[in-house]
């Protein structure tokens, strides 16, 4: 009986969890475009993504026809168009990966294309004058065979007797020696003769040698020359037929984009519940938040150096301690580790819109849906959720940009602040909020702001279906991926 008690009180407790959720999201879209099996796409080769891609966008089409039967303006018709946008991005990507490995193949066979022609042009000049060298060899070798073969038969027709007897006839001492150097430089003419005909032949061998290596190389070049021509011509048609895809899925991302957003505007503008455009500008995403992590990083350490600075100036300054031995002790320097919150200290959250406290569309109530949005009539007053510094205060310009949507000329957060607050979470980790889509800023960088003093007025800048206020909570950090759900710090 007992047991059975607990359970129904457990299940009361999630059902009720699950009924509060429903209602904090329930003007908002929820979604997960493209988001199921993503490991698995990712660990997938590019022809199975774009088999998996066209199977999902064959069924989401399917769908899609059957929901517009009844409406085309519903949440679900939208769900299952964003869905079906993603897939068409995923799609848009693959085929943009495609075309940059065709245009680096096309560039490195252009490459190969210019270094065989050049080879080739040194190969036909090597022949040449290896050509040209064999023949000046060829005379030289045959002249010296030539002196070679007459002293040989010289020296056959004279006979080995014939040296002896110059000796033994010689008349006196002097015409022997005389006769003894001339046989000397007649042997080392000789030699000499003999080993210049071996050199010369040898090198004349050398040359020939390597005068038909270069032919079979030059040959084997102008082979694979025209087999890089071949393939050359091909790969750019191949990128030609790329590029006029790549083209077609980009204006049907762009045309279902666009059809996307008008059908979410007017449902937003019929529910008053405006939030953002789901599809973004990720490069330029990025780009952004690079810059507020940089801010923040700076804004650390020039934390660490004030903190840093206090506690040297206190622990010099503070007197030295007497012992009852008449020694004296010194303190040591207090450390800059993380302090832990007390109730002076411990951070605690207001609404970002004092008109409006009701969240109509949760953290995650779409994909990538990093903060909590508080619908409101334009020109509302936006405050600072807690006391803390500006670390950024600034527009995002939009620069030939399709996302420019009611903010004249702004894109994704249009006229933003982020604020480095004071006080840290019950953790004791950094906390830093972001109010996006403001009308006006009436703060600057590194000016020091109090809880519940307006910073500035809402409005539709950026990526926006209208006014609102994007509010976002990042910790321990400022990064993109530190975002978390603002309603936990919220009253």
């Amino acid at each position: 009986m007992k047991q059975s008690g607990l359970l129904i009180k457990v299940m009361s407790v999630l059902l009720t969890f699950c009924f509060i959720f429903a209602s904090i999201g329930s003007n908002c879209i929820v979604f997960a475009a493209g988001n199921e099996y993503s490991d698995e796409y990712e660990n997938m080769t590019p022809a199975e993504k774009q088999a998996y891609l066209e199977q999902k966008l064959k069924e989401v089409n399917a769908k899609l026809s059957s929901i517009s039967e009844q409406s085309g303006e519903t949440e679900e018709y939208i769900n299952t168009l964003d869905q079906k946008i993603s897939y068409l991005q995923k799609e848009l990507s693959l085929s943009k990966n495609t075309i940059e490995s065709s245009k680096k193949k096309i560039t490195a066979l252009e490459n190969e294309y210019k270094s065989n022609e050049e080879e080739i042009k040194t190969l036909e000049q090597d022949i040449v004058d290896l050509a040209a060298k064999m023949d000046t060899l060829q005379e030289e070798f045959d002249l010296s065979y030539s002196d070679y073969a007459q002293r040989a038969r010289a020296l056959y027709i004279s006979g080995n007797n014939s040296m002896l007897e110059m000796l033994l006839t010689s008349n006196d001492i002097s015409t022997l020696f005389t006769r003894l150097e001339m046989i000397k430089r007649v042997s080392r003419y000789d030699k000499e003769l003999l080993e210049t005909l071996q050199n010369e032949g040898t090198e004349l061998l050398n040359t020939k040698t390597s005068l038909e290596d270069k032919k079979i190389t030059l040959s084997a070049n102008q082979e694979n020359l025209v087999s890089t021509k071949e393939n050359l011509n091909q790969t750019i048609k191949t990128l030609e037929t790329q590029q006029i895809s790549y083209n077609e899925k980009e204006k049907s991302y762009r045309d279902e984009k666009a059809e996307a957003d008008r059908l979410l505007l007017k449902l937003h503008q019929d529910t008053k519940t405006y939030s953002e455009y789901r599809n973004q500008d990720l490069e330029m995403l990025n780009a952004i938040n690079a810059e507020i992590e940089q801010a923040a990083l700076e804004w650390e350490k020039r934390q660490e150096s004030q903190t840093t600075t206090t506690t040297t100036a206190t622990t010099t300054t503070k007197k030295p301690e007497t012992g009852g031995d008449g020694s004296t002790s010194t303190t040591k320097p207090t450390t800059t580790a993380k302090p832990k919150p007390t109730s002076s200290n411990k951070l605690s959250l207001t609404y970002p819109i004092p008109s409006q406290t009701t969240i109509t569309c949760p953290w995650m109530g779409y994909t990538n849906h990093t903060g909590a949005d508080f619908a409101c009539d334009s020109g509302s007053k936006v405050v600072a959720a807690e006391d803390g510094e500006v670390i950024i205060s600034t527009d995002i310009r939009c620069n030939g940009c399709s996302n420019s949507y009611h903010g004249g000329g702004y894109c994704s957060y249009g006229r933003y602040i982020v604020i480095a607050h004071d006080k840290r979470d019950a953790s004791g980790n950094r906390v830093y909020t972001l109010y996006a889509h403001n009308s006006q800023r009436l703060v600057s960088v590194n000016q020091h702001v109090k809880k519940g003093q307006q910073i500035a007025v809402s409005g539709s800048t950026g990526n926006s279906s209208g006014p609102h206020c994007h509010f976002e909570v990042r910790t321990p950090g400022a990064k993109y991926s530190d975002c978390v759900n603002p309603a936990l710090y919220l009253p």
